[in-house]
């Protein structure tokens, strides 16, 4: 045990640079190694392998520090690796809590101060009871017990809970290196890339992202992708989804990218998050940034439907008649007339829009069942336009329009999956208050076009002009 603390806490390691922070990840949280190494209680070692250790430990020590009984220095080490993750953690007993404070401060052994600075940095969590006394302590120790102590605090403010990650975020930035790298280049080799401590410093890194401490923004996208997922792809630590969701989008508030850049955005935070417009309860602590995603894959989705379908678009008349349909829908959006789109595609079409958009990218896709045969390029289009729904197929198909969403049979965007008739009214053109089915006739006269607007201007008010799409 000895040996651990005195690693975790001086940790002159040297093989430590070089490395990413996902290759200090280990097995079990250091918190359970260190579990594993209190020793000398009369605990087994299968017992030692989980936090049930601490449990007993802090169980059996309460008593006996509320009653002032005379403890160990072995015993005090002991309590301080229960003060914050035991069940019923000491700091939450003041009696407790002032006993071990008071005899870090008195104590003449410099590793029961080790101890103590080494699970400060391990159980670190901003707002934890007794945090103020503990730092305050350390603060002081620092200068009683020297080096490395003196020159964390003197240089880093390492033990003031505000300042200690923010300068440790700091000197990360300077440096292009991750949380746990930068704790390493300060000799903290054993220290777990989990631990509180570099929670707090990942935090203020990502604040600092969101506050636009890197103007690159592909470059800010790797630093994410650094700070928040492991060697598998997971994330690190699961309370800073604000805070990674402000770091990816917040300098965009205001200022749209170009679409290669947002669909490398989109489809990294879609991978950790889920697509909001069918996942949305982990998006509801960040609505803004809700709003802006889903209006970026809103656009997305009629970029997926028109590029992938015009992919597959192999006769050169219906090449030219895709153009115009590009042109009408397009212009659609850039009235902000469209309020949300969804697309459904066959193989082909959710073959070629994975490797265009990115594995992360979401849509339908035809099931079997229905009256009309789907062919593997078959795309329909699905859009929220005012309080209908239009279902736009691709090639030589037809476009759908409920004028009332509410309609029965009108279909709802953003399920997983559609037969031919969830998203056809008719095989025949047709025309009432209630619906409309129109063959893309006559493109170059803007036949269809006009008919499709004047349906438009009733749902929406908003009247789609010539001159918008030709």
């Amino acid at each position: 045990m000895i040996g651990l603390f005195r690693e975790a806490c001086t940790g002159m390691s040297a093989r430590a640079s070089g490395l990413t922070g996902h290759d200090v990840i280990p097995k079990y949280t250091y918190v359970h190694e260190a579990a594993r190494s209190i020793g000398a209680t009369g605990i087994d070692d299968r017992a030692k392998r989980d936090l049930a250790s601490i449990n007993e430990i802090a169980a059996r020590l309460l008593p006996m520090l509320q009653a002032g009984d005379v403890l160990s220095t072995k015993e005090f080490r002991d309590a301080i690796w229960c003060l914050w993750e035991a069940r019923t953690p000491l700091a939450d007993q003041p009696a407790a809590l002032k006993r071990i404070v008071d005899e870090v401060d008195r104590s003449d052994k410099r590793k029961l101060f080790r101890t103590l600075a080494t699970v400060y940095l391990i159980q670190f969590r901003p707002g934890r009871p007794g945090l103020e006394a503990i730092s305050s302590i350390l603060q002081q120790g620092s200068v009683r017990w020297g080096e490395p102590f003196a020159s964390y605090q003197k240089d880093y403010a390492l033990y003031d809970p505000i300042l200690g990650p923010k300068n440790i975020a700091a000197l990360a930035l300077r440096q292009a290196m991750s949380p746990s790298d930068a704790m390493r280049s300060l000799g903290f080799g054993a220290l777990d890339a989990q631990s509180g401590f570099t929670e707090a410093i990942t935090r203020n890194l990502l604040v600092q992202l969101s506050d636009g401490a890197e103007p690159d923004h592909m470059r800010r996208l790797e630093m994410v992708r650094s700070y928040a997922l492991d060697s598998r792809n997971e994330l690190v630590f699961k309370g800073l989804d604000l805070e990674i969701a402000e770091a990816l989008i917040k300098p965009f508030l205001g200022k749209s990218p170009e679409k290669a850049i947002k669909d490398l955005f989109l489809n990294f935070i879609v991978s950790l998050f889920k697509d909001p417009r069918t996942y949305p309860g982990r998006w509801e602590r960040f609505p803004q940034i809700k709003a802006l995603i889903v209006s970026w894959l809103t656009e997305q989705s009629l970029r997926q439907f028109l590029d992938i379908v015009g992919l597959t678009v192999k006769d050169p008349n219906d090449a030219q008649m895709w153009r115009y349909r590009r042109a009408f829908w397009e212009a659609a959006h850039r009235k902000g007339i469209i309020r949300g789109a969804w697309v459904v595609f066959a193989e082909d079409g959710a073959r070629l829009a994975r490797s265009r958009f990115g594995k992360n990218v979401d849509f339908a896709t035809f099931v079997s069942a229905g009256s009309k045969q789907i062919q593997r390029t078959h795309a329909v289009l699905l859009l929220e336009v005012g309080q209908g729904i239009v279902a736009d197929w691709s090639h030589n198909g037809k476009v759908n329009i409920w004028s009332d969403a509410s309609e029965r049979g009108a279909p709802k965007l953003y399920q997983r999956s559609y037969s031919s008739d969830d998203v056809t009214i008719s095989k025949d053109d047709t025309e009432t208050s209630r619906y409309l089915v129109k063959t893309h006739s006559s493109p170059k006269t803007y036949s269809w076009q006009r008919v499709v607007a004047e349906r438009i201007y009733r749902m929406t008010n908003t009247r789609l002009q010539p001159g918008d799409y030709k």
